[in-house]
This record gives structure tokens, C-alpha cells and sequence, in this order.
């Protein structure tokens, strides 16, 4: 079966050896803490930021509402979408936890782009995956009410750890935002998750006892 190429790790894994040592040779890592911003609307594409570990937030960055436009796990490249079609970045990412970045040299990773034709259609596979990725973000949850939002959000966490116990490394005011309700909401939510028997939660740790009806709260409510 063919691999599908839905993050930056898998698109990065196709490099022969020599190819990725000349990629990161040219390369820097960086490290942010939980809050710092990474990287600023409208700065300069000049480099590619692939996301080591930890979560990123990507926004619109404007007042008076910040509107979130996607979170990124790690294995991903952050901002990608802008690195070959704009000379500036559409919007900020701010790290949501403390964040491993390794800063690729944007002309050594279009040489490779170029010279390796497998590289080249796994990326391509990527942005396209990337872009229906933020297309079902923004739709899905302006579509749902309060309870479907934080149930998706939930599910994404699930499929981004593999597990259906994890931690969510944000407070309920940074989930609200997020998902865009009140803190209120999110925490009426939750306890009605927990009575319903759908997940069991302390703190930050989540337990996701009854995957079927949380899936289907986040897909229709």
C-alpha cells in the first residue's frame, strides 16, 4: 500500500542519507517556551521551521478576536503552505507548549525538491493534505455549538497522541479560546462528558472511556 504522506516527518523520511545530512547541515535548532511567538505575521519566508516536538498555534493574530486557524503537533512544518507561494507570512504561530524547532535553509531544501522527484510528489502530497487540513479545521468548528467543539478538539488530541489516554497541555481558559466558547462552557462540558461516561478527566489528563459517542458528538453536535 502507498504511504500516505500527511506530516513532515514521513515527507523528511524519504531523504536518502547523504540528502539529509546536507538538509541539516544547513540547519539550526531552536527552542521556545509555552507562550513565545515563533513566528510573526507578515514577516519574511526565509527559512522552513520544522516542529521537532511540542504544540504550535497558528492564527490570524488580529484584534479584537485572535481567530485560531489550526494547532500543529510535532513532525510538522510550520507555515508551509507560504514558504513557495507568498514572500511573507498569512499569519503568527505562537507555541502552546515549550517547542524543539529545527530551521531548515530554504534554498538547500528546494535544491532537494528539485534533484529528488519521490521528495518532491510526498511533499506535494503533504501541502495538499495541509491545506484540507486547515479547510476541515475552520469549518468543522464554526459549524459546531459548544459541546461538538470540545469534543472534536478532544478527538484531535486523541489521534495526534495515538492514544485514547493523554494529556492536554492547556488550561480551560487557553481550550475555550481555542475552540471559541467561554471557559464556563468548556468546564459544563466536561463535567457532562465525565456523567455521560464518554471520557474521565483530572486536571490536564484525559481518559476517553466511550470513543464512539465523543466521535459522534464532534462530528454532528
Amino acid at each position: 500500500m502507498e504511504q500516505i504522506h500527511d506530516s513532515g516527518k514521513n515527507c523528511l523520511s524519504i531523504l536518502s542519507t547523504k540528502e539529509y545530512n546536507e538538509l541539516y547541515s544547513n540547519s539550526n535548532s531552536l527552542n521556545f517556551e509555552a507562550g513565545e511567538l515563533i513566528v510573526k505575521k507578515g514577516s519574511p519566508v526565509n527559512n522552513i521551521y520544522f516542529l521537532k516536538s511540542g504544540i504550535v498555534e497558528l492564527s490570524l493574530d488580529q484584534a479584537p478576536k485572535n481567530q485560531i486557524l489550526s494547532l500543529l503537533f510535532n513532525g510538522e512544518f510550520i507555515g508551509i503552505n507560504c514558504v513557495f507561494s507568498t514572500a511573507q507570512y498569512r499569519f503568527s504561530a505562537r507555541a502552546l507548549t515549550k517547542c524543539s524547532i529545527e530551521l531548515l535553509d530554504k534554498e538547500t531544501f528546494t535544491k532537494l525538491l528539485k534533484e529528488n522527484g519521490a521528495f518532491s510528489m510526498a511533499f506535494i502530497q503533504y501541502i495538499s493534505w495541509v491545506n484540507e487540513g486547515f479547510l476541515n479545521w475552520q469549518m468543522k468548528l464554526k459549524e459546531k455549538n459548544s459541546a461538538g467543539a470540545l469534543a472534536f478538539l478532544i478527538c484531535e488530541f486523541q489521534k495526534n497522541f495515538d492514544s485514547n489516554s493523554f494529556e492536554i497541555p492547556l488550561t480551560r481558559q487557553e481550550i475555550a479560546r481555542i475552540i471559541g466558547f467561554s471557559k464556563e462552557s468548556v468546564l459544563k462540558n466536561l463535567a457532562d462528558f465525565r456523567k455521560e461516561g464518554l471520557v474521565d478527566s483530572n486536571g490536564k489528563s484525559i481518559t476517553i472511556i466511550d470513543a464512539s459517542r465523543l466521535e459522534e458528538i464532534a462530528k454532528y453536535g
